[in-house]
This record gives C-alpha cells, sequence and structure tokens, in this order.
C-alpha cells in the first residue's frame, strides 16, 4: 500500500501547475508607486479644482467719467432750442406788427418830402424903388418923396429853394418861400423817418423769411 500511496502522490504533483514563484518584494514597490502616482493625481485634481473656483486677477480698469459733452445726445436739449426760437419769432412779429403801425402814422401826419433845403441871397424887390430919369431940380424932390413914403433901401435876404434828385439822379430844384420852410422841413424829416421804419421792416420780413426756409428744410428732413 505504500508504494501506491506514494506513486499516487507523486502524479498529484505532476498534474498540479507550477506557480512562478511571488515577489514579494516586486509587489511592495509596484504597490508603493501606485500609491504615489494615485496621491499624484488626487493632488494635481485638487489644486486645479481650487484654481477653477478662485477669480482669476484681472488688471484693474479706471472708472469711465461721463462728461456733459455738447455732442453728448441731451433729449432736453431740442426742446430747449425751440422754445428759444419760438420766443425770438414772436418778438420779430411784435416788432413787425408795431413797425407797421409807426409807418401807417407816418403818412397820415402829413406831407412826406424826399428832398433838402438850400439857402441863397435873394436879390431886394425891383418893384420897391424905381430909378427913373429927374433933372437936378427934381432930383431933391424925388429923394424927398422915397422918403416920405417910407421906402428905404432893402439888404438882400436868404432865400430858399427844395432840391432833390429824380429817377435818373439827376438834381432838380424849385423855390420854397419863407413861410413854407416850416411844413417843408416837418415833410423832409418824416421822410427820414420813414426811411428807417422802411429798412427796419425790410430787415424782419427778411429774418423771418429765411428762418421759415429753414426750418421747412429741417421739417422735411425729420420726416425722412
Amino acid at each position: 500500500m505504500e508504494p501506491e500511496l506514494e506513486q499516487k502522490q507523486t502524479t498529484d504533483e505532476k498534474l498540479t501547475p507550477q506557480l512562478p514563484a511571488t515577489n514579494t518584494q516586486g509587489d511592495s514597490n509596484t504597490e508603493s508607486a501606485n500609491l504615489e502616482l494615485s496621491f499624484s493625481i488626487t493632488s494635481t485634481s485638487t489644486t486645479v479644482n481650487k484654481s477653477f473656483g478662485k477669480t482669476p486677477s484681472l488688471p484693474k480698469l479706471k472708472a469711465a467719467k461721463i462728461s456733459s459733452h455738447r455732442h453728448d445726445a441731451n433729449p432736453s436739449l431740442a426742446v430747449n432750442l425751440l422754445h428759444e426760437i419760438e420766443a425770438t419769432v414772436t418778438g420779430w412779429q411784435e416788432d413787425l406788427q408795431l413797425t407797421v403801425r409807426k409807418i401807417q402814422d407816418i403818412y397820415l401826419e402829413g406831407p412826406i418830402v424826399d428832398g433838402w433845403l438850400e439857402s441863397h441871397p435873394r436879390k431886394p424887390d425891383e418893384g420897391g424903388a424905381e430909378v427913373r430919369k429927374a433933372s437936378s431940380d427934381r432930383l431933391m424932390d424925388y429923394v424927398e418923396e422915397l422918403s416920405n413914403d417910407g421906402v428905404a433901401y432893402q439888404s438882400p435876404r436868404a432865400g430858399y429853394r427844395l432840391c432833390g434828385l429824380d429817377e435818373n439822379g439827376k438834381v432838380w430844384s424849385r423855390p420854397c418861400p419863407p413861410e413854407q420852410v416850416p411844413n417843408v422841413s416837418v415833410a423832409i424829416a418824416r421822410y427820414q423817418k420813414l426811411r428807417q421804419l422802411l429798412l427796419h421792416k425790410h430787415n424782419l420780413e427778411t429774418r423771418l423769411n429765411e428762418l421759415a426756409e429753414t426750418l421747412v428744410i429741417l421739417h422735411s428732413s425729420i420726416k425722412e
């Protein structure tokens, strides 16, 4: 029986696969390397996660200063300008109406003369003292007659004439009696005042027309 047992044991040993010898030191080194790699990966992941959680440091920008520049949008600027234009136009219209009334009043005051007065020395009247031929014996009687009639020598007095320009620019003149000089002077002054009012009226009308044309163009551009 003993030889059979030994033979069976030998057969079992042959059938059992021979496993390689386990290297205990190598296994410990491998495990240690795996632990170090795992720790390294874990540390790196933790560092990356922490870096993603932090706010990145960006350069600080200076606060923008908002200044009221004349080209900036100002909603109330257009309305204020329109109010100022309205007030100006209203003043022009009132001034124009007042000027027209003054012109009408000048026409109602009296004559208007476009001209000027000139003075010139006037010759003595020829009918005051008449020179007559007489003999020597009648000469003294004639002188005495002139003295009794109160006729004396008259000094030259200044005369006046009204002058002006015609349509062709030529000067015309006509005599002006001394008693009419005050009225003619007033008529000339009236014309000078009328001329100033007409010039002022023309300037106001020109301003209003130019402003109206500008506003029409602006209104058309706004509609577009």
